[in-house]
């Protein structure tokens, strides 16, 4: 056997500062290699093929070079220009694998000053064991340097913005290593073990385990053996077209009247044995294929899936799980940032069913777990289209918030502005949030936040007084007020901080 290193490194790579730098492998039986990065060195020899290396915490740098040797067959592998700062995991869905070239500042994006420090992974997409040895993936699987256009589209946008306030603020190396795929649940992402401990995931397990009773064994292993097929010309236009925000509204009516997915043969919508859908599978096939990378922690944008599969009212469940599952799979409990889903509306099937529940199920996580933090994006959304291209918004919101709760910088609120209490007079009621520094209302209120009794609409007229939001009316008859505000699937923020954050939606009854 060829002496091999894990698919995480390659020339310009980012190591974590600070924190011991786990280095792996396969190469011959009983043999010795030997690890150089820099004027370190470690030696280790191999146990059933694999080996793992432990190199010692580095400071800040760039320029280092890592000589990895093989004692029995004399190979040796040389990586340059690898630097060691700041390292991030970007997992999610296509909304988190959404690349630079589809943004909305792509045009200027392109045009930045070239940053060799800021640099980016894409873990190549697998669904099931020997895939991508078959099925190479050319734009995946290596380090990509912020330089150039052609390099600089291909990186998570919001993972690019992100990086780019650290890079900024920080003055050192940022490298995000892309963990993601388009359309996969939460589940997906998280060890079998810890699915099978949470009964609350039950529904899961059980509608995989309905599918697989379903399928002609013998057909779909022949099929999933067979080559991906190329996309042309037309596919890929419409997909440019598709992540681009074109109004494709007829395209998903018509939708409707196509038949259901053949679970017997290969697909990736349903959830089978080889699907990129199935509970655990991208766990297995890419996460645990990262780990133990040294990282400063995750970064998470994803729910559209969940939601499509009816799988809101416990969804705060899955991601407490997947969550747990990724700090042991690590044996660290890192930060963790997830992003809200972003407004939505759409039609037919590809349409939003329960966002709004889902954004609750988002943030009552970031509550009940430490060091996890929710990111509100009420503002950057778009009724048609689920891929909303206004990523700044997203990543450095995202930054900010890093900034503020890992790396101490007290300049930036950091926090989006939640409802916390409410007090009602005769003719006013009194609404105070927390994060809300510099409150304003940016529009018209009265297209969001909505007063009824019963089912009778209240007349209100507001201002805004420090961190309080005050509404005047006729109120001293009602018994009793309900205040609802942004919980439709497709809304748009009104409130703000004077960071440019959104307030949360909430319903409160006064």
């Amino acid at each position: 056997m060829k002496l091999q290193l894990a698919e995480i490194f390659g020339e310009h790579m980012v190591f974590q500062q600070h924190k011991e730098i786990p280095v792996w492998g396969r190469s011959a039986a009983d043999d010795e290699i030997l690890i150089e990065l820099g004027e370190d060195r470690v030696c280790v020899n191999t146990e059933n093929g694999f080996w793992k290396a432990v190199l010692p915490p580095r400071e800040p740098g760039t320029g280092i070079t890592m000589k990895v040797a093989s004692k029995v067959t004399g190979e040796v592998l040389q990586f340059t220009d690898i630097a060691v700062g700041e390292v991030w995991l970007a997992g999610g869905q296509s909304n988190m694998e959404f690349i630079m070239k589809y943004d909305v500042d792509a045009e200027e994006m392109k045009s930045t000053e070239d940053d060799h420090d800021l640099r980016f992974f894409c873990f190549p997409q697998t669904p099931f064991l020997g895939y991508l040895e078959k099925e190479p993936i050319p734009e995946q699987g290596f380090w990509r340097r912020w330089e150039g256009p052609s390099n600089k589209i291909m990186f998570s946008a919001v993972g690019a913005y992100m990086a780019r306030i650290l890079r900024k603020e920080l003055g050192i190396p940022v490298g995000i290593i892309g963990c993601n795929w388009g359309g996969t649940p939460a589940s997906a992402w998280t060890s079998m073990e810890d699915l099978k401990n949470n009964e609350k995931l039950s529904p899961v397990l059980e509608e995989y385990e309905n599918n697989c009773r379903q399928i002609d064994w013998r057909k779909y292993i022949e099929t999933s053996e067979l080559p991906v097929p190329v996309p042309d010309e037309n596919q890929k236009a419409f997909m440019d077209r598709f992540m681009m925000g074109e109004d494709m509204t007829e395209f998903f009516k018509n939708m409707e009247n196509l038949p259901k997915p053949d679970i017997s043969v290969w697909g990736t919508y349903p959830i089978a044995p080889r699907s990129a859908t199935r509970p655990s599978g991208l766990y297995e096939m890419m996460l645990k294929r990262v780990a133990p990378y040294a990282l400063k922690g995750f970064l998470w944008y994803q729910g559209e899936d969940d939601d499509a599969r009816n799988w809101a009212d416990f969804y705060d469940e899955s991601m407490k799980t997947m969550i747990q599952s990724w700090r042991r799979l690590w044996a660290e409990e890192l930060p963790f940032f997830q992003v809200e889903l972003a407004p939505f509306r759409g039609v037919g099937i590809t349409g939003a069913k329960k966002y709004a529940e889902m954004r609750h199920r988002q943030h009552k996580v970031s509550e009940e777990l430490a060091d996890v933090h929710d990111i509100c994006i009420l503002d950057a959304g778009e009724e048609f289209n689920i891929h909303p291209r206004h990523k700044r918004l997203v990543g450095e919101r995202l930054g900010r918030s890093v900034m503020k709760h890992v790396y101490g910088e007290a300049k930036y609120i950091g926090d989006c502005p939640s409802f916390s209490s409410v007090r009602r007079g005769e003719d006013c009621i009194e609404l105070t949030f927390d994060h809300a520094e510099g409150l304003h209302i940016c529009g018209d209120l009265h297209q969001e936040l909505f007063l009824s009794a019963g089912e009778r609409p209240l007349e209100y007229e507001a201002e805004v007084t420090g961190e309080h939001l005050v509404l005047k009316g006729n109120f001293r008859n009602e018994p009793e007020i309900q205040i609802r505000y942004c919980e439709d699937n497709y809304c748009v923020a009104k409130l703000f901080n004077s960071e440019g954050d959104p307030v949360y939606g909430f319903t409160c009854n006064v």
